[in-house]
């Protein structure tokens, strides 16, 4: 039978926190996933304007890693993004961290991540800054993941790069070749940078060691990883940026797993869909059913909440959002207006547009619901909530 996170957290959790060690941010994490949308959130009544339906609706929890309130506010993020893309052709290029140095992550989540983000995009903008390349400025959009299909700790980096860019005399230019950056050359300019930046934040303290790893243990890791090859991929330009940005939403807001993939529980596992990758003899698209302990499932779930108030999606180059990214320079020498800024949708405009129709309309005449008599957290509804449309009759 199929469950959902919410069950398995409402199920195990207080038994597994009382057992193992949680931080602050994942205990506040698994709270929210345990009461979304239920009373302890408070919410509201939504209506049928000429009265023929009523139902509840408590509140969203809007944390990040919830998959069950976490469709309207990916919608959101794609339709910025989408809107904030330049009208050209996009690289897609994914930075992968080894795993030898997952021990080192785990202990300094955000300076880490931050330690990816900066090798990665300087990475990007210096090599695309020398005319044998492109000469210009590109556009960047990096999101940062940390897991494979089977919640184990992957650490890498999506970048969304523009297929060109802008000179400093405000021309755009193209890049020389197809594949926007040689590989190799991209991964040893990578390699190099992250491991600079490592040794650096590790000597001057911003990065600890965990206790299962001396100085020593360090060096060596380094110096093994210096000689065996990244994996850095290029993949070729897709005609615009859109295609990538759709496929990095669903990763954005939901966390590492949805409730679609979530088939059980049998003999304290929890069982779940993965898709197998070409690491573990697939292709990608074939699918696997993995078996995994409740207290394991729990921990590799919970090692993936990112720091509370750490950015995981950011823009570099034309897409940094300052004054400073000179986009809409980019926009005039591509020919194209800046975009109208537009009044954002209410829920029930974001589930019209998606066919959901039976979410936000009466199911007897048809009208849109209207949202009404908002309550607070721990409470019910008020008994008038429901004799709405009777007294905004009288008040009309």
């Amino acid at each position: 039978m199929a469950i959902t996170l919410q069950e398995i957290f409402a199920g195990y959790f207080d038994s597994f926190a009382a057992r193992f060690r949680v931080s602050r941010d994942m205990l506040h994490a698994a709270w929210c996933i345990q009461h979304c949308r239920t009373r302890t959130l408070g919410g509201h009544v939504n209506s049928c304007p000429d009265g023929h339906y009523h139902s509840i609706a408590y509140n969203s929890c809007r944390h990040r890693c919830c998959p069950q309130c976490a469709w309207v506010p990916r919608e959101q993020w794609l339709a910025r993004s989408k809107q904030r893309l330049l009208p050209c052709p996009h690289h897609h290029v994914v930075f992968t961290l080894p795993s030898e140095l997952n021990p080192i992550w785990r202990f300094n989540k955000a300076a880490y991540a931050n330690t990816l983000f900066a090798a990665a995009t300087e990475t990007l903008c210096q090599l695309l800054d020398d005319p044998k390349y492109l000469g210009a400025k590109p556009g960047i959009l990096a999101a940062l993941h940390t897991w494979n299909q089977t919640l184990m700790p992957h650490v890498h980096l999506h970048c969304i790069v523009t297929a060109g860019g802008l000179s400093d005399d405000g021309t755009w230019l193209r890049p020389q070749k197809n594949c926007l950056l040689p590989r190799k050359v991209l991964m040893i300019k990578f390699r190099g940078k992250f491991k600079a930046m490592l040794q650096q934040k590790v000597r001057s303290g911003e990065i600890k060691l965990p206790d299962s790893i001396s100085p020593n243990d360090f060096k060596r890791t380094l110096a093994k990883l210096s000689g065996k090859p990244w994996n850095v991929k290029s993949f070729d330009a897709y005609r615009d940026g859109s295609g990538v940005a759709t496929y990095l939403a669903r990763y954005i807001k939901g966390g590492p797993i949805g409730n679609s993939r979530l088939l059980g529980i049998r003999d304290d596992k929890v069982v779940f869909r993965y898709r197998i990758g070409t690491q573990d003899g697939g292709d990608g698209k074939r699918q696997g059913v993995a078996e995994v302990p409740i207290d394991q499932f729990l921990g590799r779930w919970l090692l993936h909440v990112p720091p509370r108030r750490f950015q995981t999606v950011r823009g570099y180059g034309l897409y940094s959002g300052n004054q400073h990214s000179r986009i809409d320079e980019a926009r005039c020498a591509l020919g194209v207006a800046p975009p109208e800024s537009e009044e954002p949708l209410s829920w029930q405009e974001w589930c019209e547009s998606a066919g959901m129709l039976d979410a936000c309309t009466c199911p007897v005449c048809g009208k849109r619901l209207v949202s009404h008599h908002e309550f607070a957290a721990g409470r019910g509804p008020p008994s008038e909530a429901f004799g709405w449309r009777e007294k905004r009759g009288q008040a009309a």
